[in-house]
C-alpha cells in the first residue's frame, strides 16, 4: 500500500509539474507573442518614417530639377525676346 502511495503522490507531483511547465510555455508564448507584435508595430512606424525621409528627399531633388527647368525656360524667353525684338526693329 505505501508503494502505491509513492506512486500516486509521484503521478501527482509530475502532472503538477506538467501543468506547471503548460502554464509557463503558455505564458512564455503570450510574452513572445505580445512583443514581436509590439516590434512588428514599431518596424511598420520606423518603415514610415524611413518612407517619408525618402520622400522628402526625392521631393528636394525633384524640386531642384524643376527650379533648374525655370531658369533654363527665362533664358530661353529672354533669348527670344531680344531675336524677336532685332528682327522686327528693322
Amino acid at each position: 500500500m505505501r508503494k502505491m502511495k509513492k506512486i500516486a503522490v509521484c503521478a501527482a507531483a509530475v502532472a503538477v509539474a506538467a501543468g506547471i511547465a503548460g502554464i509557463s510555455v503558455k505564458a512564455v508564448e503570450g510574452v513572445r507573442k505580445k512583443w514581436f507584435l509590439r516590434g512588428f508595430e514599431a518596424g511598420q512606424f520606423i518603415g514610415d518614417l524611413t518612407a517619408a525621409e525618402n520622400f522628402a528627399c526625392e521631393k528636394t531633388v525633384i524640386q531642384k530639377k524643376y527650379d533648374k527647368l525655370c531658369e533654363e525656360f527665362e533664358e530661353l524667353q529672354e533669348n527670344y525676346n531680344d531675336l524677336f525684338d532685332d528682327y522686327y526693329e528693322v
